[in-house]
């Protein structure tokens, strides 16, 4: 009520997965919460749980398909998503599309069509408590 939107509630992961264009993750588990044949084109997730180095909420075929983008490559390759992808082999660090700070900035692209895109924030202080005001002030002005 406090902001004036209408939620519902999903029945599953998958339910929200494939109804949603926009999933934000928040766990601290080592289970993935999602899978690749759930998702829409032009999917975003926001994977944003309490980071550690047994954490892994997005599965690594996800993560191969995205444009991933992480907050800070070198924590998100020991204690972030990328991490998994890595160990795994599915990844490497090349295969990093950006920096959030290059997108922001402009010197990387961000969304160019219908691609998926997993956006992978470990923790910086700065950056949390910038993402925080602006998705606060946006939700505000709805």
């Amino acid at each position: 009520d406090e902001l004036g939107l209408d939620f519902t509630v999903a029945a599953s992961a998958r339910e929200l997965c494939e109804s949603c264009n926009v999933i934000y993750t928040q766990t601290p588990g080592s289970d993935t919460v999602l899978e690749l044949d759930w998702l829409q084109p032009g999917t975003t997730i926001i994977a944003s749980g309490s980071d550690q180095p047994t954490k892994q909420e997005i599965p690594n075929d996800v993560l191969k398909a995205s444009k991933y983008i992480a907050d800070l490559i070198k924590q998100t390759s020991k204690v972030g998503e990328l991490r998994g992808a890595l160990q795994a082999g599915v990844m490497t660090e090349a295969d990093v599309h950006a920096e959030l700070g290059q997108v922001v900035n402009g010197d990387k692209s961000g969304r160019e069509g219908d691609e998926l895109i997993v956006v992978d924030l470990t923790g910086t202080g700065a950056q949390d408590a910038a993402i925080g005001q602006v998705a606060w002030d946006k939700l505000r002005n709805l």
